[in-house]
């Protein structure tokens, strides 16, 4: 190389000295005095600086960079070099001589590089489809929102017709047998289960409580109200229990105006669904206590390709079998036996006889626990096609009665005789039905009126007295 040449790179590097690093400017000058190009890059280097090509680095030339006379391959060892002996310590304060321009204001020297460049980018792009983030629905808790946001009692009530509209229908007897489908949703009362909204976390199987007992370390934890609280502090859900709480709220927001604009039924419906079920005298506590069968003490898998804790067969009325996979609840046999031991304990659900019967079979095999089994034909239907659970059918003095259901419709004009659950689906370590045992025996079954007790700790009625879910929480507890 010529001495004129270096003499007038080195005229041309004072000139932007002002605007070069001293990084840069130190590897100008060294690429300057070489005596060869090749003779560098055939130098042997250091394992960790072995030189790739720009390309592979995805390199975007900086548009400080000095004109230069210089091949297209020498300009790439540039390139390499700046690049290899960054320091942090060193970095050019004016954060604007980063950002690259357009392709017109660059070198034309750079231009091949760069399109070799772009295209090996280009190249090495995933193929993978572009998975769309889904927006999620509060569920109406946003704190911000002051409208009513509860649905009305008929949208409500067409809500919950249109989901048990095929349930209650009977089968077409005319119907061929080769030609009849029978599915175990006709004869099961289920709610859907809610999805989850904990991104990016898919639903799992772990859906009770996992912090409860740090919930109020000073006292002991009011069975549901601590939970639904502990829910409610936090924007989002911090897991699925919370999650869980937070959907279960906002379907009993939705059920309370439902049952307060419920229409009573006549007392001749009343007398026609009334069952004469005789109390047995040796009960310590002189109180009734109704559980909901699905979603409550059981969960009947949708999908029938699901793994169950137990196969229950089913027979329909049309003389069909099928195979019912069935999660009992943890301690659904255990608060059975328990408090049949102290109050007379009965199942009450919307199910239908030929499904319900066989689960309870199954939890009560000797038929000692249970005093009494009441199906969809005890229901009371509303004008509107939902099935409520009237507890007068029963023939108990409501202050000696309580009603457990995980839908809150189902206390109709009863709310004062309503314990809420959250729903249970699957999870082996749900834990309600202890805490709830608990809460039975050392407030609802001693106290001489059921009704004062669990309208001073639920306080379901009140809720219509508010214009969405978290207000109401936030209010009332």
């Amino acid at each position: 190389m010529q001495k004129t040449n270096i003499k007038s790179v080195t005229a041309r590097n004072e000139q932007a000295k002002a605007k070069l690093t001293k990084e840069q400017f130190l590897t100008l000058a060294k690429m300057c005095q070489s005596t060869s190009t090749q003779q560098l890059l055939s130098k042997k280097l250091p394992s960790q600086q072995k030189p790739v090509l720009a390309s592979q680095l995805n390199i975007t030339p900086r548009n400080n960079t000095p004109k230069s006379c210089r091949t297209a391959q020498e300009m790439k060892y540039f390139l390499y070099q700046k690049n290899l002996v960054k320091d942090p310590i060193n970095k050019p304060q004016n954060h604007s001589q980063l950002l690259p321009k357009t392709k017109n204001s660059l070198h034309r020297n750079f231009s091949q590089l760069e399109k070799s460049s772009n295209s090996q980018q280009n190249n090495g792009q995933s193929t993978a489809p572009n998975t769309v983030k889904k927006k999620y629905n509060l569920l109406s808790t946003d704190s911000a929102n002051k409208s009513d946001q509860r649905f009305s009692s008929v949208q409500f009530a067409q809500q919950i017709a249109q989901q048990l509209k095929r349930k209650y229908e009977p089968l077409q007897p005319q119907q061929k047998k080769e030609n009849l489908h029978v599915s175990l949703d006709d004869f099961v009362t289920q709610i859907n289960r809610p999805q989850s909204i904990i991104s990016p976390f898919k639903q799992t199987k772990s859906l009770s409580p996992s912090t409860r007992v740090n919930i109020a370390p000073s006292k002991k934890s009011l069975y549901y109200v601590s939970s639904l609280v502990e829910s409610f502090r936090h924007i989002l859900p911090q897991n699925q229990e919370q999650q869980l709480f937070r959907d279960h709220a906002v379907q009993t927001f939705n059920c309370i105006s439902f049952c307060v604009k419920l229409q009573e039924p006549t007392k001749m419906i009343l007398e026609q669904k009334r069952m004469e079920i005789p109390m047995k005298p040796h009960y310590r506590f002189k109180k009734t206590v109704v559980f909901d069968l699905d979603e409550t003490l059981i969960h009947c898998n949708e999908n029938q390709n699901l793994k169950a804790d137990v196969y229950l067969p089913i027979t329909f009325p049309s003389g069909d079998t099928a195979q019912a996979g069935i999660n009992i609840r943890p301690f659904a046999k255990w608060i059975l036996q328990e408090l049949s031991q102290l109050c007379e304990v009965i199942v009450f659900t919307a199910s239908h006889q030929c499904y319900a019967s066989q689960v309870i079979k199954y939890l009560d095999p000797h038929s000692t626990l249970l005093q009494g089994q009441l199906f969809r034909d005890r229901c009371v239907l509303s004008p509107d096609g939902v099935h409520i659970k009237d507890l007068r059918v029963l023939n108990r003095d409501l202050k000696d009665i309580v009603l457990i259901d995980n839908a809150a419709y189902s206390f109709g004009v009863h709310l004062e005789n309503g314990i809420p659950i959250i729903p249970y689906y699957d999870n082996k370590e749900d834990k309600e039905l202890k805490m709830l045992y608990e809460f039975l025996v050392d407030q609802v079954l001693p106290a001489p009126d059921c009704r004062i007790v669990l309208q001073s700790v639920f306080r379901l009625r009140e809720y219509y007295n508010y214009g969405e879910p978290k207000q109401a929480i936030e209010k009332l507890y």
